[in-house]
């Protein structure tokens, strides 16, 4: 008995491989996160983050033109944990290994109750990139998967960008999906 054709792959979408991308393609992705005021403080103390900017409401309160006008500002990291995140599910369900993220700036402010949503446009593709044979995928033969390059964005609730980046990520080709 055979599967079905809608069965054959129910872990993941089958409309982002590698032959799925298109270079200057922009990917509007369809969530949202609002952070929390708790989890901004559960965060930056979980990673011992010792800016003041991040937890001291009274340094803020008492310096408003240097703070934000007395605002406490998100720490990065959990900016670009919750947009990559975003952005996931139409980039990298078939991916089989992030190779890098690099030229990250933080560009706009992001404070607890702000909304962050993601986009990715794809920068330049690959399936000749060294790269492939020595990500470490168990079993990933030469033709099997391409490297994908995206600027990945954050922006607000304001459609301000708060955060780009370019991650290069190794996807699976279709007629090599599991």
């Amino acid at each position: 008995m055979s599967a079905a054709p809608d069965m054959l792959h129910p872990f993941t979408r089958d409309d982002n491989l590698f032959e799925d991308f298109t270079v200057g393609e922009t990917i509007v992705h369809p969530r949202g996160r609002t952070i929390s005021d708790a989890e901004h403080m559960m965060w930056t103390n979980v990673v011992l983050n010792t800016a003041q900017l991040h937890f001291n409401q009274k340094m803020c309160d008492d310096s408003p033109e240097t703070t934000f006008n007395g605002r406490r500002v998100v720490y990065g990291g959990i900016v670009f944990a919750f947009v990559a995140g975003l952005a996931s599910e139409e980039t990298e369900e078939n991916a089989v290994c992030i190779l890098c993220y690099d030229e990250g700036r933080h560009l706009n402010p992001v404070f607890a109750g702000d909304t962050l949503f993601a986009e990715s446009t794809v920068l330049a593709k690959s399936d000749d990139d060294p790269r492939i044979a020595r990500c470490g995928a168990p079993g990933l033969a030469p033709g099997k998967a391409g490297v994908v390059k995206f600027l990945l964005r954050g922006l607000n609730q304001r459609g301000e960008v708060v955060l780009e980046i370019t991650r290069e990520l190794v996807i699976l080709k279709k007629e090599h999906r599991p």
